[in-house]
């Protein structure tokens, strides 16, 4: 889950759940460090006036974490993104 103010800034930090994923990829990866870098550099390479669309960045980082943990475990899992707006 992801907190965003009105201009498009993350008002916590985000919140992470991984179900039914192993701890660990391929390289020995801890699969939630993988999935929280993904997060924040996703929603960093975003441009300001799409982090101020919930949409856009729900379904960038969704794209981002499911492609960095397909890549350390071989499977690309379900991944749910829930953008709150403060």
């Amino acid at each position: 889950a992801l907190a965003l103010t009105e201009k498009g800034t993350l008002a916590a930090d985000p919140e992470l759940e991984l179900f039914g994923i192993p701890e660990t990829g391929k390289d020995g990866k801890v699969l939630a460090d993988v999935a929280m870098d993904a997060v924040e550099d996703t929603f960093e390479s975003l441009p300001k006036a799409r982090r101020r669309d919930p949409d856009s960045v729900a379904e960038a980082v969704r794209r981002g974490v499911r492609g960095a943990i397909a890549q350390q475990w071989g499977k690309k899992p379900i991944c749910h993104v829930h953008v709150l707006a403060v």
